[in-house]
């Protein structure tokens, strides 16, 4: 088992908990290939870093989102924070993780996503009873 293996345990495992067994498939459309492209013309992925770490909380949205992920999976925001401060340490060294340390597309788990879609679904209600109240 790598080193990588270890770091993403508990996010990975919240990712099958909540998408199911397979987090990301192979890319059937156009656009999904596109995407896969993007993800890999940034460096993120060989940081170790994961496609939601980095997001911050300049949204308000996103911020509420990283307050219930420290609340109800500890593990996988432990995981998170290590993951920033060990590219942080790389990126400072103008680094990269050896390759089989590398965040693949098929693994990146969009962790943050559930909380997201609770929060909008909370507002998308909010703004609702504030149209039938006023």
């Amino acid at each position: 088992m790598t080193s990588q293996k270890f770091i993403n345990k508990a996010t990975i495992e919240f990712g099958r908990r909540i998408f199911g067994e397979q987090v990301r498939r192979e890319p059937a459309t156009l656009k999904e290939q596109y995407r896969k492209f993007q993800y890999y013309q940034t460096a993120h992925h060989k940081l170790g870093l994961m496609e939601h770490d980095r997001l911050w909380g300049e949204q308000p949205a996103v911020k509420e989102a990283m307050r219930r992920l420290r609340l109800s999976e500890p593990e996988v925001w432990d995981e998170r924070s290590f993951r920033i401060s060990r590219a942080i340490n790389f990126d400072i060294k103008k680094m990269y993780l050896p390759k089989d340390e590398w965040v693949q597309y098929e693994t990146d788990v969009p962790y943050l996503q559930p909380f997201l879609a609770e929060i909008e679904r909370e507002q998308a209600e909010d703004e609702h009873w504030k149209k039938v109240l006023a």
